[in-house]
C-alpha cells in the first residue's frame, strides 16, 4: 500500500515493534474493511513501542492493537498492515482499522497537528480502501457504549473531516454518474441507479421495496443491511446505493446488464 501522504509525515515501524513470540494476528482482505475506528491512548504521552510492549507483554496479544498511531506533533506511525485483524474493537475487529491519537482526552484535547494528520490519513486510506466509508469512535461500536474512547466528540470530528475533504477535493461523495435504469422481472422501476467505474450502483430502498426485501439501518456502525446481508453501500444525499450484484444476491435474483440502453435487469424472486 502506498503511504505517501501529502502534508503528512509517515514513519513505518511495522518491522521494528515488539511482537509476540508465537502468536500472529489473523488476516483479511482490504475489501473487508468498512470503518476507521478512532481511539485515544488514555495516556498523557506514549509511543508505538510502549503501546506494543504493553499489548504483547501484559495483554498477551500478537502485537500492537492499532494500525496507526498519531503523535501530538502530527507524525503518523504505521504499526500494522491494514490486512491485520488486530485487537481494538472486539467483535468488530474484522471490519475496522484502528487509529490511535496519543493523549488522554478526558483531561486533554487533541492537538491541531494530530487532527490535521488524522484527517489526511483517513482521506488517503479511503482512496486506498474504498470500502472504508465510515469513521467511528471506539465507543460507537457494538458493546462499547460504556467506554469513554476516544473521549472527543466524534460528531464534531466527522463534520470537520467533511469540511477538510471538501477543501481537499472540492466535493464529498459525488462520483461521476451515468444514469442506469432498473428492470425488475419485466417492470421498469421509477427509481434509477448509476454506473461508476464499470460498477452499477442501485438504490437500496427502492429495489428492496419492489423486491419485497428487508432493509435495516445499523445505527452503531452507520451501516445498511438487506435481508441480513452487509453491503458495500455508499450513502449519497441521504440515500444508500449498493452494487447491483450484491443486491441481487441479497434478494436471490439474477442480474443482467444491457449496455444498449444502460439497464440493469433483475430476474427471479426471493
Amino acid at each position: 500500500m502506498n503511504m505517501t501522504i501529502p502534508g503528512a509525515r509517515v514513519i513505518d515501524v511495522r518491522a521494528s515493534l515488539p511482537r509476540h513470540k508465537t502468536l500472529r494476528y489473523g488476516l483479511r482482505k482490504l475489501t473487508d474493511i468498512r470503518s476507521a475506528a478512532m481511539h485515544h491512548s488514555a495516556t498523557k504521552s506514549g509511543s508505538p513501542e510502549a503501546f506494543a510492549r504493553y499489548h504483547v507483554n501484559t495483554n498477551g496479544w500478537p502485537g500492537i492493537a492499532y494500525h496507526f498511531v498519531i503523535q501530538k506533533d502530527g507524525v503518523i506511525y504505521w504499526c500494522n498492515d491494514p490486512e491485520a485483524i488486530s485487537y481494538h474493537v472486539g467483535n468488530s475487529n474484522r471490519h475496522a482499522l484502528g487509529i490511535c491519537l496519543v493523549g488522554d482526552f478526558r483531561t486533554q484535547k487533541p492537538t491541531p497537528e494530530q487532527l490535521d494528520a488524522a484527517n489526511r490519513l483517513i482521506q488517503h486510506l479511503q482512496v486506498q480502501i474504498p470500502t472504508m466509508k465510515q469513521v467511528l469512535g471506539h465507543q460507537e461500536y457494538p458493546g462499547y457504549a460504556w467506554k469513554n474512547c476516544p473521549a472527543f466528540p466524534m460528531g464534531t470530528f466527522r463534520t470537520n473531516y467533511s469540511q477538510f475533504l471538501q477543501k481537499a477535493v472540492g466535493k464529498v461523495d459525488k462520483p461521476k454518474q451515468i444514469p442506469v435504469a432498473i428492470n425488475l422481472n419485466g417492470t421498469l422501476l421509477a427509481a434509477t441507479g448509476f454506473l461508476q467505474e464499470g460498477v452499477s450502483m442501485l438504490p437500496v430502498r427502492a429495489v428492496a421495496n419492489a423486491a419485497g426485501g428487508k432493509v435495516e439501518w445499523i445505527e452503531q456502525t452507520k451501516d445498511v443491511r438487506v435481508n441480513g446481508m452487509d453491503l458495500n453501500e455508499r450513502v449519497i444525499d441521504g440515500s444508500a446505493y449498493a452494487p447491483a450484484r450484491e443486491l441481487a444476491a441479497a434478494f436471490c435474483l439474477q442480474v443482467e446488464w444491457d449496455g444498449s440502453n444502460n439497464t440493469v435487469g433483475l430476474r427471479g424472486g426471493v
